[in-house]
């Protein structure tokens, strides 16, 4: 009876967008993850996303094994579903933030490291908008610390908005990596 109960509430449209949620940010924050691998360049793996994947794959599993024990007659699996999908989501959340503060520090310092072996006096040359792309960097630490010191207190409306304040700030970072990797 457990598991049928447990099978028939993730069909609920509540806990169906909650499922939704956490596989985009799971998805969004695998990529950045891969991506930051691959950019750390001495195949360095940051291991607190990873934590926090773990943790959220342990409140998926405790739903699906609330299935296999004896629960009183009456038991509110929908409060214990959400409640378990709301924490996986936090950890998600986490992993995501984790990841992106690793990746844009990664970035940050390859492109600081690429430009400052570019002479000098041909920065302007091979560097499409150097000073533009030099401004850029010394502001994206701010930008990103104001992220970051907000991602703790956030909403839960502003919680996806906050993920896209910071993926864009990633896709600036990316796109400079990719011009000046070209050079």
């Amino acid at each position: 009876m457990a598991e049928q109960n447990v099978f028939n509430l993730m069909q609920n449209d509540e806990i169906g967008m909650l499922w939704k949620k956490i596989y985009q940010l799971h998805q969004k924050t695998k990529i950045y993850l891969l991506t930051a691998e691959e950019i750390s360049e001495n195949g360095d793996a940051l291991i607190q996303p990873l934590k926090e994947h773990r943790d959220a794959y342990d409140h998926i599993v405790r739903i699906f094994a609330s299935t296999t024990k004896k629960v009183p007659e009456g038991y509110d699996y929908y409060s214990y579903i959400k409640g378990n999908l709301e924490k996986t989501y936090g950890h998600e959340y986490r992993a995501f933030f984790d990841t992106a503060d690793w990746l844009a520090y990664n970035l940050r310092h390859n492109l600081r490291e690429r430009i400052n072996v570019i002479p000098y006096n041909k920065r302007n040359q091979l560097i499409p908008n150097c000073k533009e792309t030099i401004k850029l960097l010394n502001q994206y630490p701010f930008e990103i610390s104001n992220l970051r010191n907000d991602k703790d207190i956030v909403k839960e409306s502003d919680s996806d908005e906050t993920i896209k304040e910071y993926e864009n700030l990633l896709k600036q970072l990316i796109k400079l990596y990719k011009e000046i990797d070209s050079i």
